[in-house]
C-alpha cells in the first residue's frame, strides 16, 4: 500500500475515513481511556464526544488532501492494528508540529511500540516537511506516556509553541529537536 512507513517492528499506515470511528473508539472506549480522560484520574477532563472528536479530527486527517494541516496513521504490529498516531498543522516558519498517539488496548503497552511509532513519525516529519521541532503535550498524571516520550528522545521544555492550547491543567510540554 502506498504511503506505508515501516521498520522491523512496526508499520504506520495512512488512516482513511473508514478508520475514523475505530480511532475514536480506541480513544474513548478502550481500557486505556482512563489514562487520558474521565474519572477517577481525570475528573476535570471529560471523555470527548463523537462531535468533539470530529471538530478536532477533520477529513484531511484521513484523506491526505492537506498534508500540511495534519494526518493520522494506523499503527500495525505484524499486520495487527494497535493504535493511532497523528500530527497537527505544520508551522512552516518555526518548522514544527505537535503529535498525538494512543493505543487501542493495554496489551500493546510496555513493549516499546509507541516509542517506535513516535520515532518513525518524527523521521517522516523531518524528511518530508523539514520539521525540526516536534511537540507532544500529555498530562503530568500520565507518567507512563511521559516515560515513553522521553525514550523516543523528547525532553521537557518551558517553550510554548505559537497557537498552542493545552488540554490539561497539568500539561507537560515535551519537544524533540531534529537537526
Amino acid at each position: 500500500m502506498k504511503g506505508l512507513l515501516t521498520t522491523e517492528k512496526l508499520t504506520l499506515r495512512p488512516a482513511v475515513l473508514q478508520d475514523k470511528r475505530k480511532i475514536f473508539d480506541w480513544l474513548t472506549a478502550s481500557n486505556l481511556t482512563s489514562e487520558m480522560f474521565g474519572p477517577p484520574k481525570f475528573p476535570d477532563i471529560p471523555i470527548p464526544t463523537w462531535n468533539e472528536f470530529n471538530e478536532d479530527y477533520l477529513e484531511h486527517y484521513f484523506d491526505g488532501s492537506q498534508p500540511l494541516k495534519g494526518r493520522c496513521f494506523i499503527l500495525l504490529e505484524n499486520g495487527r492494528e494497535m493504535g493511532q498516531i497523528s500530527y497537527n498543522e505544520i508551522d512552516k516558519v518555526a518548522k514544527s508540529t505537535e503529535i498525538d498517539i494512543w493505543l487501542a488496548d493495554r496489551e500493546f503497552t510496555g513493549k516499546g511500540l509507541g516509542t517506535e511509532a513516535i520515532k518513525i513519525l518524527c523521521c517522516y516529519l523531518y524528511h518530508n516537511f523539514a520539521c525540526q521541532s516536534i511537540y507532544i503535550a500529555p498530562s503530568r498524571r500520565n507518567s507512563r506516556a511521559i516515560k515513553a516520550y522521553k525514550k523516543a528522545g523528547f525532553v521537557e521544555t518551558e517553550h510554548v509553541p505559537a497557537g498552542f492550547v493545552p488540554d490539561y491543567k497539568d500539561t507537560v510540554i515535551l519537544v524533540k529537536r531534529l537537526l
